[in-house]
C-alpha cells in the first residue's frame, strides 16, 4: 500500500469526521438555479438548462441509515450535516426520527440542519426542534443547530428565487426553534442576487427579530458561464432566465459584500498555490450522496450525480473511483478510506494531471471570471 506523499497540505481524512449526508431528492421548493428536476411534472427546474435528466425521486430508508451509522460507527464522527444538493432534509418522511438517531446514539455528536423553512405545520417543528432538550449534552453544549434560508424582507422579494416557499411560515419556524435556544442553534442565510443585494442588512434585522442568532450572505455559486469564441466573454443566466453577458468581478463589488456581511464564493485562500490544498481532508468532512457513495467533497460529490459518464471520462482517476465499493449502505468507512482510489487521492493532488474540481475550486488558479461574482448579480 502506497504511503501518503510528505507534504503538510495532506494531512487527509482522519476521525472524528464530519459528515454532510443526502437523505432525500425531494424538494417543495422550485429555485430556478437548482440542479434537480421534478420528474413527477417532467419540469426544467436546472436554471441553465442542465438538468439531471436520471435523478430519482427517494427516501433513503431510515433503517438503511440506522444501519449504517450504528452508535460505533458514531463514536468516529463529530457532526452529521443534512445539507444536501439534491433535496432538503425537511421532506424526508422520517426527518425527525433521524435526528433523534443521532442525537441519542450518542452524546457527543453533532447535528446541523440547512432548510428552507417552509413545509410541515408548526407542531411537528416545535416537537423536532424539543428534541434538543430531550437529549440534551451532558456538557451542556448545543450540539444541534438548524440554519433557515431567507432571501427577502417580503414574500416578493424572498419567493423571486426561494420560489415555492412563504417567507411567514419560516419565519415562524424559525421563531419556534429560538424557543429552544439553550439547547438548539437557530441560523440564517441569505443568497444574494441582484434583486435583495441592497437589503442584505435589513434581512439580516428581519431574521434576528424572529429569533435567528447569527447570519450570514452569500453569492450563489450556481450562476454557469459558457466562454465565447473570443475567450474573454462569459454568459450568464439571471434568475428570470435572461441571458447576460458580465463584465470581469472587480476588488470593489468583492469588498463591498464582504463590507455587508456576505462571503464571496470561491475565492482562494491566500496561502493557496497551483495545487490544490485540499480543505475537506483538513476539516476530516465527507460529502454522502443519496446514493450511498462517499465522495471527498460536494465537488466530486455533485458532479458524479450531474456529469454522470460525461464526468468520469474526463480523467483515469475518477474512472479507477468506481472499482471500489466506495457505499457507505454497503461497506464500512474505514475500509472506504483506506482502498487503493482514497490512498492515491493524495499522488493525484501532488501531480500535473488534477482532477478538474480540484483545480477550479481549491487553488488559486481560478481566473476572475469563473468566480461568478459581479456587480450586476
Amino acid at each position: 500500500m502506497k504511503q501518503y506523499p510528505d507534504s503538510s497540505r495532506f494531512k487527509f481524512w482522519r476521525e472524528p469526521y464530519n459528515i454532510v449526508l443526502d437523505t432525500t431528492t425531494y424538494c417543495n421548493a422550485k429555485c430556478p438555479q437548482c440542479s434537480r428536476i421534478n420528474s413527477t411534472e417532467g419540469a426544467k427546474l436546472s436554471f441553465q438548462g442542465k438538468v439531471t435528466k436520471s435523478l430519482p425521486l427517494m427516501h433513503v430508508p431510515l433503517e438503511k441509515i440506522k444501519n449504517a451509522f450504528t452508535p460505533n460507527v458514531l463514536k468516529k464522527i463529530n457532526e452529521i450535516q443534512f445539507c444536501p444538493t439534491w433535496g432538503d432534509h425537511m421532506m424526508h418522511p422520517h426527518a425527525s426520527e433521524m435526528v433523534e438517531y443521532f442525537l441519542k446514539s450518542n452524546n457527543y455528536v453533532n447535528v446541523s440542519i440547512n432548510t428552507n423553512g417552509s413545509m410541515r405545520d408548526e407542531l411537528y417543528w416545535w416537537k423536532m426542534c424539543a428534541l434538543s432538550v430531550k437529549h440534551k449534552s451532558r456538557s451542556k453544549a448545543r450540539r444541534y443547530r438548524i440554519i433557515f434560508d431567507v432571501d427577502g424582507i417580503n414574500q416578493e422579494m424572498h419567493g423571486l428565487y426561494r420560489r415555492n416557499t412563504n417567507l411567514q411560515k419560516v419565519l415562524n419556524h424559525m421563531k419556534i426553534a429560538s424557543e429552544f435556544k439553550d439547547h438548539l442553534r437557530v441560523s440564517s442565510q441569505t443568497v444574494v442576487f441582484k434583486h435583495n443585494q441592497d437589503y442584505v442588512k435589513e434581512i439580516e434585522e428581519l431574521c434576528k427579530s424572529y429569533g435567528s442568532e447569527s447570519h450570514i450572505s452569500v453569492i450563489s455559486e450556481r450562476f454557469e458561464s459558457a466562454q465565447a469564441e473570443n475567450g474573454n466573454t462569459y454568459y450568464f443566466y439571471d434568475e428570470n432566465n435572461q441571458k447576460l453577458t458580465l463584465e470581469k468581478v472587480t476588488p470593489e463589488w468583492r469588498l463591498k459584500f464582504k463590507k455587508e456581511g456576505a462571503l464571496t464564493s470561491r475565492q482562494p485562500h491566500a496561502d493557496m498555490g497551483e495545487k490544490p490544498s485540499c480543505g475537506w481532508s483538513l476539516t476530516n468532512s465527507l460529502q454522502i450522496n443519496f446514493d450511498g457513495n462517499v465522495w471527498p467533497c460536494c465537488y466530486f460529490g455533485n458532479s458524479a450525480i450531474m456529469k454522470s459518464k460525461e464526468w468520469e471520462n474526463h480523467h483515469e482517476f475518477i474512472k479507477k473511483y468506481y472499482d471500489y465499493n466506495n457505499n457507505i449502505y454497503e461497506n464500512d468507512i474505514e475500509n472506504i478510506l483506506n482502498n487503493d482510489w482514497w490512498q492515491e487521492l493524495p499522488y493525484m493532488l501532488e501531480s500535473n494531471n488534477l482532477v478538474k474540481q480540484c483545480l477550479r475550486h481549491c487553488t488559486n488558479c481560478v481566473k476572475d471570471s469563473q468566480l461568478r461574482l459581479n456587480k450586476t448579480l
